[in-house]
């Protein structure tokens, strides 16, 4: 695994919460313009015909007021969606670019303990991002499922597919994360014995070679 990897699997994270965001606007929009229409249609045939009736000009004059209102209250509608779509792309476009800055910083780094220590990271983080895409991935279907049942056409673009596969990966990348911790933990038990080695043979060898330093002096 390198941080690319994590990297790429990362933005794909970042694009299905872009991806959910927009659905929830697309949601929220339609789904207040069919309310209008419902109230608006609520009015014209249940309401307007009685009170027609009775005084018809009044119901003319607050037909024209409500026209009014509501021409109002949807355009207030789509700029609050095309607000916060605006919004949502620039805040992705920025954490993907703060991700990708992050990975090309790693990659730039030639210092040896570094990198290496970077990698060991990589390795580690690499389950969570798995599970954080597959987390990602239902969101979007929810958001999906949320848009269409507000009158939004189906996306034609598949989450259901990245979710498996990230499942899929999380197990055997969480085992090869917890084999990389013990490898290198025997790796560093193992230099430090080594190193020790010697120390303790020289100190077992310090009393001989005072003894015959004493027995040389009394020779003499």
């Amino acid at each position: 695994m390198t941080t690319p990897t994590l990297s790429h699997l990362t933005l794909q994270t970042l694009d299905n919460y872009r991806t959910a965001a927009n659905h929830a606007v697309v949601a929220y929009r339609l789904g207040s313009h069919r309310l209008v229409d419902v109230v608006n249609a609520t009015l014209e045939n249940s309401v307007y015909p009685r009170t027609a009736k009775l005084a018809p000009q009044a119901t003319r004059r607050i037909d024209g007021v409500r026209g009014n209102v509501s021409d109002v209250v949807v355009k207030g509608i789509d700029q609050v969606a095309e607000r916060t779509g605006q919004a949502i792309a620039m805040s992705s476009t920025a954490a993907a670019a703060q991700v990708k800055k992050a990975a090309r910083f790693a990659a730039g780094i030639d210092n040896n303990l570094v990198a290496s220590g970077l990698q060991t990271a990589v390795r580690l983080s690499m389950p969570g991002a798995k599970v954080a895409l597959a987390v990602s991935g239902r969101v979007v279907e929810g958001a999906n499922a949320l848009a269409g049942a507000a009158g939004a056409r189906p996306v034609r673009k598949s989450t259901a597919k990245t979710v498996t596969k990230a499942k899929r990966q999380a197990a055997p990348v969480a085992r090869r994360a917890k084999k990389a911790v013990e490898v290198t933990t025997q790796r560093v038990a193992r230099a430090t014995k080594a190193k020790a080695a010697p120390v303790k043979a020289g100190l077992r060898r310090a009393p001989r070679a005072a003894k015959k330093l004493v027995a040389a002096a009394t020779a003499s």
